[in-house]
């Protein structure tokens, strides 16, 4: 089923269930104020909890459908997300790339210190590569006193 088809169903189920619960408060409130319900609505004061065990079946279906269709919608960013990193990952030297996969594996922060830890990796040549990184938009340097923290950008910072 195509995005547009479960959109349509999705305000369809979210449709019937909105009439529902405003049909259900409508019989009770004339009922608890002790005025007649019309004739056409008397079955749902005579099936009342058939009718809420329905309501409840459309509010899970309408919970559904947006859940699908919220998380499809996630996946495909997640998707050109990742694909954004791959290419982003080809044009970036080594040794930036293997500060980019320190980062993800820290979950996209780590210090300044950490990244100089690194094999083959000095103070000053880490300072350079977070200074191109940063020039770049794709980290983003915040001081804490002698700390630099090395955060990455929040779109990629969620890929893995």
């Amino acid at each position: 089923m195509n995005d547009s088809k479960k959109i349509a169903a999705g305000l369809i189920v979210v449709s019937i269930f909105i009439f529902l619960v405003t049909v259900l408060v409508l019989v009770f409130s004339l009922y608890s104020v002790g005025q007649a319900v019309p004739d056409i609505l008397a079955p749902i004061m005579q099936y009342h909890v058939q009718f809420m065990v329905l309501m409840g079946v459309f509010g899970l279906g309408s919970g559904l459908i947006v859940y699908s269709l919220l998380n499809a919608q996630l996946e495909k960013q997640k998707q050109v997300v990742k694909t954004n990193l791959d290419i982003i990952m080809k044009f970036l030297s080594p040794e930036d790339r293997e500060v980019l996969r320190l980062l993800l594996d820290k979950e996209g922060m780590t210090t300044q210190s950490e990244i100089a830890r690194l094999p083959g990796m000095s103070r000053l040549k880490a300072h350079r590569i977070v200074k191109k990184l940063e020039g770049r938009g794709i980290v983003h340097v915040e001081k804490y006193g002698k700390i630099n923290m090395v955060r990455m950008v929040d779109e990629l910072r969620d890929i893995k």
